[in-house]
């Protein structure tokens, strides 16, 4: 109620300067406009005053307006001479007005100045605004107390006795608010009504969350339980690295290879990874693009020095604005050694375990795609059918393998030698020093030419194979496999078709 008296009075005060100001800017208004017009209204006969230069008629004009309360003084001049003025009149603080001629439209032939009674005007204009706003308040203030009691008693105390019963109940809770008989269908009724069925959507949504609470508790028990005992291996980690979660099997995974679970991710990795960098970079592609993203990886187990091969897969999740990366590891050495066998034994031939032309041609399209010089060297053994013939394939393998094995100690680990097929084999040098090639082709043709030994039915037998080499380099004479290979066998067959046992090299 203090309250209420209070606001209404405030109004009340504020209402009333604004009143009073009001009426009083409409007074002065007010006043301005009646200079005018009195102005306006002398205006004829000043015209007449000025137009005959009648100075006794000029004096009648500023009288009569300064005989007015709200003029203090006034002047009238024709255009050369003042001919009337009264006592205290300046010009400085004067209002002047056009005269027209009284004969000719629109031309001025003097003017009336007029002074405003400024402190009459503004004292008038005061008591005129104090004399409504006392008017205006000994009728609102009792309007206003009267309403300030109706609202105190027909709102504010009844929505005060509904905020207490709303303090004291618990939100969620079977308790509701009480509603007086009287206000049972005026709008505090309605209001309160409306808050004990908020109450009640609130009961049910509570009712709610508790139920999906504890649903999430189980179904988090339930992922968790699945998480840990996944037989796959997985780290749950922040964006930033630090790893939250790691299951059994990601633990015994990183401990035998010597990897603490708890370092920052990737750093824990790259530390054994034999291409750190790859690493990285994948794995920050990986959180930038928020994709999924898999590679595998080869490592060095500190613990046994071994070599360990691991796919990870990297996927990404938000939760609760803030991004995780689920990282899935997988141990692939068996199947690495696996393909790399396959591979091997793909690539090698059976008999010698020299590169087969399958696995030559791998290598020498990758030297020749990163314009690796190199010279090609064909070799055909001259007299090996005979050996066939006579002494049986098996004697021809042993020739195959001692020759392989001869070819092998004269070219090193860098170098390429190829059983390219039957009696065939190609040598590959990188470098295209036509002073080293002649020498390295010289030892070829020594070592092929050197005797083999082989024991047949108890007997010793010298076999003797003899060999004729050509040669081409790269990209000189082509820059393809097959023309290099094509020079090399024309440079060859020109050796054959004449004195065998000899090399030479391609030319135009």
């Amino acid at each position: 109620m203090i309250i209420l008296s209070f606001s209404t009075f405030i109004f009340s005060a504020v209402y009333a300067y604004i009143y009073y100001n009001y009426i009083y800017e409409t007074e002065l208004k007010h006043s301005d406009e009646a200079v005018l017009q009195i102005s306006q209204t002398i205006s004829s006969t000043a015209s007449i005053a000025a137009y005959l230069e009648d100075k006794d008629l000029a004096n009648e004009v500023v009288n009569g307006l300064v005989s007015n309360d709200i003029i203090q003084s006034a002047a009238l001049t024709n255009q050369q001479t003042v001919l009337a003025k009264s006592i205290l009149f300046t010009e400085r603080e004067a209002q002047s007005f056009d005269l027209p001629n009284p004969f000719i439209l629109h031309e001025s032939i003097g003017f009336i100045y007029v002074v405003p009674n400024t402190q009459f005007i503004r004292q008038n204009a005061r008591e005129i605004a104090l004399s409504s706003v006392q008017t205006l308040l000994i009728v609102i203030v009792p309007m206003l107390l009267l309403f300030a009691i109706l609202s105190f008693f027909l709102i504010s105390k009844p929505l005060g006795q509904l905020s207490q019963q709303l303090t004291s109940i618990i939100p969620g809770s079977a308790h509701r608010i009480e509603i007086n008989e009287d206000h049972e269908f005026t709008e505090i009724g309605k209001i309160g009504k409306n808050i004990n069925a908020m109450l009640s959507n609130t009961e049910m949504l509570f009712e709610q969350e508790r139920s999906l609470r504890l649903e999430i508790e189980q179904l988090e028990k339930r992922f968790r339980l699945m998480f840990e005992r996944s037989s796959s291996p997985t780290l749950l980690v922040r964006e930033q690295g630090d790893v939250t979660l790691v299951n059994d099997a990601a633990k015994d995974l990183l401990a035998g290879m010597g990897i603490d679970c708890e370092e920052r991710f990737p750093d824990n990795l790259g530390q054994y990874c034999k291409t750190p960098d790859i690493l990285y970079t994948f794995t920050e592609n990986s959180i930038q693009q928020k994709q999924v993203m898999q590679a595998e990886f080869e490592f060095t187990n500190p613990l046994t020095l071994s070599s360990v091969w691991l796919s990870i897969i990297i996927l990404n999740t938000e939760s609760d604005g803030q991004w995780y990366f689920q990282v899935f590891l997988a141990d692939i050495t068996s199947r690495k050694t696996m393909l790399n066998q396959l591979s091997h034994r793909a690539q090698r031939d059976s008999l010698t375990s020299l590169y087969n032309r399958y696995g030559a041609e791998l290598t020498l399209v990758d030297w020749i795609d990163t314009h690796t010089e190199f010279s090609l060297l064909l070799l055909d053994l001259d007299e090996f059918k005979p050996i066939n013939d006579i002494y049986g394939h098996n004697a021809g393998d042993e020739v195959l393998k001692h020759v392989a094995q001869s070819i092998s100690y004269i070219v090193s680990n860098s170098d390429l030698v190829c059983r390219w097929g039957g009696d065939e084999f190609v040598v590959a040098i990188k470098t295209s020093d036509k002073h080293t090639i002649n020498n390295i082709a010289q030892q070829l043709l020594e070592a092929i030419n050197t005797p083999i030994r082989y024991e047949r039915d108890g007997h010793q037998i010298n076999l003797h194979v003899g060999v004729s080499i050509g040669i081409s380099h790269f990209p000189t004479h082509a820059n393809t496999l097959k023309g290099l290979v094509e020079c090399a066998d024309v440079a060859m067959y020109s050796i054959k078709k004449t004195s065998k046992n000899q090399f030479t090299f391609y030319s135009t």
